[in-house]
């Protein structure tokens, strides 16, 4: 079953390799708005992680605390507030 595998894949990269080879050129005509489009997909990408980070940052911060072995408390009434508020949130 194993030597199937191998042949299959050896068979997919000669496929694509061709495929590249024979490309021609396609003469596409990138005009100043894509550029703006990419760039406003980065931001909104940057923006998603630093959402997500935000609302997981305790549950990371204890995950974390628990690998290195320490027994983190959290700083303030305000963090425990704020875990059981993500609780209650992700739960509905």
């Amino acid at each position: 079953m194993a030597g199937t595998h191998g042949f299959y894949m050896g068979r997919v990269i000669a496929v694509a390799a061709a495929a590249l080879l024979a490309a021609a050129p396609s003469h596409a005509y990138l005009d100043p708005g894509t550029g703006s489009i990419v760039l406003q997909s980065i931001l909104a990408g940057i923006a998603v992680a630093m959402g997500l980070l935000r609302l997981y940052w305790y549950r990371l911060k204890s995950f974390i605390a628990s690998l290195t072995g320490s027994s983190q408390q959290p700083e303030a009434q305000g963090e425990q507030e704020f875990v059981k508020d993500a609780e209650i949130t992700n739960d509905s």
